[in-house]
């Protein structure tokens, strides 16, 4: 079962909404189950599967709500009045790293779900983004403008890195040295390997992984068109991601295996976009209101 979130435009708003992918993945077709309405942008699942985070405008600027599935509690856990998105939750379940802008700009925080206020990780004075936990919990891998502090944060020709961090803030490694665009960066499950999307030349997006140190990088999409916004499944050996390989006005979600190889198409037009996040095996009995 994968989150997604699916784009409608209307006439006068977009309305992004929370799915998940209910059905056997085996399938080439599958069907959406609609969890959330409203305005949605990105979506997490907690480790026990229970809880879905997610980052919504409902109140004016993005905020985060952990959703629990089963009892269908929705609470919002930040209340500034900056931007705070892209929810990861913490292998242990206790704590979310997140995106805020609440320092003029993007840097990543942590927060603890027992109470208290965030912590700052990065302290960059430039774009920090997407964050994603190492699976002991022990890093934070993320990308960053930091190595080129004057550029905006996303047009095309940017430049972003993949970087490790302690949660603490301290140890800070670059992976990647390419100077090009390199973004939604995420350890395997065993730790081994760095999934993550590249953009070669000027617009051509791909799915790339390679090692934890950053050698052995391999191009797992080797397509025209947009190959982006990838995530392992939870055995490591298969990865979702989304395209617009055969329909350039619509991203489609699609699996293949580890290596590339027996990729297919998952989820038929509907304009879907980013977060295609696989939960742990225990989705199933949590989500069995929903099937």
């Amino acid at each position: 079962m994968i989150a997604m979130i699916s784009f409608q435009n209307t006439a006068s708003r977009i309305i992004a909404s929370l799915f998940i992918l209910a059905n056997s993945i085996a399938a080439q077709t599958v069907e959406p189950r609609k969890l959330i309405g409203t305005i949605n942008e990105e979506s997490s699942w907690s480790a026990d599967a229970k809880t879905i985070a997610f980052d919504s405008i409902r109140s004016g600027k993005l905020n985060m709500y952990p959703w629990r599935i089963d009892t269908c509690e929705l609470k919002r856990i930040t209340t500034t009045e900056a931007n705070d998105f892209t929810p990861e939750w913490s292998p242990a379940g206790k704590e979310i790293a997140f995106v805020s802008d609440r320092t003029g700009h993007n840097e990543i925080f942590i927060i603890d779900l027992t109470g208290g206020m965030p912590r700052q990780v990065t302290k960059n004075n430039s774009d920090a983004i997407h964050p994603h936990w190492s699976p002991d919990g022990r890093q934070i891998i993320y990308c960053s403008a930091r190595d080129n502090p004057n550029q905006a944060s996303a047009p095309e020709g940017e430049v972003y890195e993949i970087y490790t961090i302690k949660p603490v803030g301290t140890d800070v490694k670059q992976i990647t040295h390419d100077k090009g665009i390199n973004t939604y960066p995420s350890f395997s499950p065993e730790g081994g390997q760095i999934l993550f999307r590249k953009v070669l030349g000027e617009k051509n997006s791909e799915v790339f992984v390679m090692n934890g140190d950053g050698s052995s990088m391999r191009n797992l999409t080797n397509d025209p068109a947009f190959d982006g916004w990838p995530r392992w499944s939870p055995d490591g050996k298969r990865i979702v991601f989304g395209s617009n390989r055969e329909n350039k006005t619509d991203y489609e979600i699609y699996i293949m295996n580890a290596d590339g190889n027996s990729m297919q198409r998952l989820r038929k037009s509907g304009q879907q976009r980013n977060q295609k996040v696989w939960p742990t095996k225990h989705a199933k009995a949590c989500l069995s209101r929903f099937l």
